[in-house]
């Protein structure tokens, strides 16, 4: 059987974060994707003008994948995507800990309405 593995499954972590992402309200998803754009560019170490270049390159022709649908959260994706694995794992538990803080404060207003 030859089961097609996406690039993101191959680390558990990110594999569950992306599983987790693609079940949020779209709102949510873009306000994680914003965040994780600015945690990347600004907490990273990386060639923050190659960094948007690239998103620039990777224009979105057809919206096969789900994360394609949200141009904040494609761009964000592409990113992770070109880190390497020790980026990777940071970025990840950076924005595990936003993601915490931008549920608390949503199921807050949500609760407040």
């Amino acid at each position: 059987m030859n089961k097609y593995v996406r690039w993101y499954d191959k680390d558990p972590d990110l594999s569950h974060l992306m599983a987790f992402l693609e079940n949020l309200e779209e709102d949510l998803r873009d306000e994680i994707a914003q965040d994780l754009i600015q945690i990347i560019l600004g907490e990273l170490e990386t060639n923050k003008d190659g960094e948007i270049f690239q998103l620039g390159e990777n224009k979105i022709t057809e919206y096969k994948r789900w994360y394609d649908k949200n141009l904040s959260l494609h761009s964000a994706v592409e990113i992770i995507k070109n880190l390497d694995d020790e980026q990777r794992k940071e970025i990840i538990s950076l924005l595990m800990e936003s993601i915490v803080q931008i549920l608390a404060e949503y199921n807050y207003e949500k609760n407040n309405e």
